[in-house]
């Protein structure tokens, strides 16, 4: 297969030379730059635009929040994996606001990059364990501090499958696959899920089924 092109962002050299070695490993991926900042990788947009960033979240100048957001919206196929020390729940909905396609702990092992790498390049998500605890233990608790439930609207079984698939990280060809139907079907489907729940991508539509317990964590 052709080598996925991936940059690395990260303030820390120590860590950014040895995840470029661990990357490296696999025979697929080609690491086309690095930036120690926020403000380094949109300035290395200019000349190199990778398929897939790992973005530190705390750096100098521009942080990994405003990087991704600038990123995505100059580049709406660039796929981004946020990379994190530790979990903050802050940070957490800032990057899946800022358009993520990925949330993963530093620490991960060594084949939960690779899978990430995968799902997000087929065009799914993926999320570490650690993170889909902590997400479902904050919506856990919007439920709970939630007075009122919104009325939602009516979805098809079909629907309710292709959301489900979604939030497992499957991307639009494996969707397809696993329900018979042709990608541009799927297309539509997803379409009409946005247009149904007021959400504008992948993401927030996860976010939004799993906030309105459609589907189950």
């Amino acid at each position: 297969m052709e080598k996925i092109k991936i940059v690395l962002v990260d303030d820390h050299k120590i860590f950014r030379d040895g995840f470029r070695l661990l990357l490296q490993s696999f025979p697929y991926v080609e690491i086309i730059g690095e930036a120690s900042n926020g403000q380094e990788f949109l300035d290395l947009l200019k000349t190199q635009v990778p398929e897939i960033v790992f973005m530190d979240i705390n750096m100098p100048q521009v942080d990994g929040v405003e990087a991704s957001r600038r990123a995505v919206e100059q580049f709406p196929d660039i796929k981004i994996i946020a990379l994190t020390t530790f979990l903050d729940e802050d940070y957490l909905e800032q990057m899946l606001m800022a358009g993520v396609e990925a949330y993963m702990l530093k620490n991960s092992e060594l084949d939960e990059f690779e899978k990430a790498i995968m799902k997000v390049h087929s065009g799914g998500n993926y999320f570490s364990d650690e993170i889909v605890s902590l997400l479902s233990d904050k919506l856990n608790r919007f439920r709970k501090r939630k007075k009122e439930q919104a009325v939602l609207p009516v979805f098809t079984e079909r629907e309710k499958e292709i959301i489900d698939l979604i939030c497992k990280g499957y991307g639009n060809k494996e969707i397809a696959e696993k329900t018979f139907l042709s990608t541009k079907t799927v297309e539509k489907h997803k379409s009409s899920l946005f247009q149904k729940t007021n959400t504008f991508n992948t993401v927030n539509l996860v976010i939004y089924a799993f906030k309105n317990q459609i589907v189950n964590l």
